[in-house]
């Protein structure tokens, strides 16, 4: 599923910004594994460790993801719905937003402001629309300005244990979600926050089963544990690779690195402090990280979130803070 939201370029109802977390986005229904991962500690933590299943860690404990299990038809694996909550700085309860039945009509909402921005965001696997991120993220873009902020919980299909089959609810979720945003706009950008690589990127799927630049007029995606939990590659219009991208981030634990969600879940503590913060994240185009480590590339920087350019198009590196504010007065 894609989740984006409109960015400040005077843009109203009529075009959207969705927000990807996490690697919320599209899953194909064809069987697969994973044949090659990009971590090297096998011996460590058990036979097919990155090639069969992978630790993942978040505020609610350690949880293994298991690649192997993959059918090869989804349409059963649903049980559950996703459901999209409105909040504006009129409404101090969410709102719940029905989805149309006709694309040509809009939902019926009290609070639904079509001159304001709309800003969509979605959480990832195991988690609902209650995670600290992703409020803290709605009160940011609240605190200053009038958006429409619509949150997605899909919490009843993202909360299996069994990763795949979660995975695969993506989709359902994601045409949902665009039957939703088709009744309110007509063109959308989207930031991906670290998307998910286990059966998105590795193996690699066909564009409309995985987050890439086809999906929007624009796509940055900010990446800070490439390789493991989130994409190596760059697949969007701008790609951001803060600290060179990897894990472990700055303020992030060195040992627990392979199944690290610190890293993971810094892409979205970045742009949340894009959101209203005086300094802003600069970053450099450059053709890899040990140039720019190297001091090769400090011309022609662009902005990393919010500020993010749509003309600024490329691979891009900056440093950061280890802990906030997490970007670097020049």
């Amino acid at each position: 599923m894609e989740a984006s939201y409109a960015k400040e370029n005077g843009t109203s109802a009529s075009g959207g910004h969705v927000y990807l977390e996490l690697g919320v986005a599209h899953l194909p229904t064809g069987s697969g594994r994973i044949y090659v991962f990009a971590i090297p500690n096998e011996t460590e933590y058990g036979p097919g460790y990155g090639d069969e299943w992978l630790l993942y860690q978040d505020e609610s404990g350690t949880h293994i993801m298991n690649f192997t299990a993959i059918p090869n038809d989804t349409r059963g694996l649903i049980f559950g719905d996703a459901y999209y909550y409105l909040y504006t700085r009129l409404n101090a309860e969410p709102e719940e937003l029905h989805i149309p039945n006709d694309s040509d009509q809009i939902f019926t909402s009290q609070y639904f402001n079509s001159s304001n921005l709309v800003k969509v965001i979605t959480h990832g696997w195991l988690t609902n629309m209650n995670a600290t991120w992703l409020q803290d993220m709605k009160n940011e873009f609240l605190s200053n300005n009038d958006y429409n902020v619509i949150i997605i919980d899909w919490n009843e299909l993202s909360r299996n244990p069994i990763y795949p089959w979660a995975a695969f609810s993506t989709r359902y979720v994601g045409k949902q979600t665009a039957k939703l945003l088709d009744s309110i706009a007509k063109s959308y950008d989207i930031d991906g926050m670290d998307p998910a690589r286990p059966l998105f990127e590795l193996p690699m799927m066909p564009e409309h089963c995985r987050l890439d630049k086809t999906d929007a007029e624009f796509v940055d995606i900010i990446h800070t544990n490439s390789g493991v939990h989130g994409y190596y590659k760059s697949q969007g219009h701008a790609d951001f690779y803060p600290n060179g991208g990897s894990s472990p981030q700055p303020g992030c634990n060195q040992i627990i690195a392979p199944f690290d969600s610190c890293s993971h879940l810094r892409a979205t503590l970045y742009f949340n402090e894009s959101i209203n913060s005086a300094t802003l994240f600069k970053a450099f185009p450059c053709e890899s990280w040990h140039k720019f480590e190297n001091g090769h590339c400090t011309v022609n920087y662009t902005y990393m979130g919010l500020q993010a350019k749509k003309e600024d198009v490329g691979v891009f590196y900056l440093y950061t803070n280890s802990e906030p504010p997490f970007a670097i007065s020049s």
